[in-house]
């Protein structure tokens, strides 16, 4: 005959909520770190844009998408109509984005440490 034994677990529940909210403060950090990023991105493109009366520089925004798979999207652009021909003719966003690759990972690994720091 063979062996048996029990194994009884008490507090499943409570460290099941205590997974779920942290999983919601994860979602939140790193929302906030691509905020970051994104932010470097928005700075220089404003410091970029040509300018005729700093409508469409002070246009210039991000703009966050999050979705529910945990994955944090952030975009950074303008809803003014002439922005995309000025880009066109004078880029301003993809150079910001693309000479600052380096600020921007920065940027968002300091905010995820400072954040993630709470928790040692």
């Amino acid at each position: 005959m063979a062996n048996t034994f029990t194994v009884d677990v008490k507090g499943l529940k409570e460290l099941q909520s205590k997974f779920k909210s942290l999983d919601s403060e994860l979602q939140n950090a790193l929302s906030e770190a691509v905020s970051a990023g994104a932010a470097v991105v928005e700075r220089d493109a404003k410091i970029r844009v040509h300018v005729l009366t700093g409508n469409l520089q002070r246009s210039i925004k991000e703009i966050k998408k999050i979705e529910s798979s945990g994955k944090v999207e952030s975009q950074v652009g303008t809803d003014v109509v002439y922005g995309a021909p000025v880009e066109y003719r004078y880029p301003y966003l993809r150079p910001a984005l693309d000479e600052n690759e380096a600020q921007i990972e920065r940027a968002i690994e300091t905010k995820l440490k400072m954040i993630l720091g709470r928790y040692k």
